[in-house]
């Protein structure tokens, strides 16, 4: 079995996987080189921060702790990258941001996975040159989600 944040994180990609329009890439997990040229444009789903706020408070004197769950705010990262051709590099992501922000904010609660449905939070753009110029947009979500204190696989 895998841990709740990674089901997550496989649901994500799913939802971005599915019924995509015409013209818009298939998702891929964390990519760690750089693009090149014949590649883009390019969709990545990875994980950043996971915020731990556990939901426990110890009984006054007993060094006993109550509480069922532990709360967590999984922070993720949706890359979108474009290169300037008919349209400027930053227009050639907008399609793919659109995307984004309809598949996963429909994906709902992630199949009961998340106690709410992902947050955008922002998205940051830059542009990046090397043997060509392009775009890269990253959105940032939230997905709050809960587990058991002792055990990151299960939520009750």
């Amino acid at each position: 079995m895998s841990t709740i944040r990674e089901q997550i994180v496989q649901a994500i990609v799913a939802a971005l996987n599915t019924d995509r329009p015409d013209g818009i890439p298939e998702t891929v997990r964390t990519r760690e080189e750089s693009p090149e040229p014949d590649q883009l444009p390019m969709l990545t789903f990875y994980q950043g921060d996971d915020d731990v706020a556990p939901a426990h408070k110890s009984e006054p004197g007993t060094g006993r702790r109550h509480g069922a769950v532990v709360k967590r705010m999984l922070v993720g990262k949706l890359d979108a990258l474009g290169k300037a051709g008919a349209v400027p590099a930053d227009a050639a992501v907008d399609p793919l941001l659109a995307w984004g922000t309809k598949a996963i904010a429909g994906a709902g609660r992630l199949g009961g996975l998340a106690n709410e449905r992902p947050h955008e939070v922002k998205t940051e753009f830059s542009y990046e040159r090397s043997d060509f110029n392009y775009c890269r947009a990253t959105m940032t979500w939230h997905i709050e989600y809960q587990t058991l204190p002792d055990d990151a696989e299960t939520i009750e």
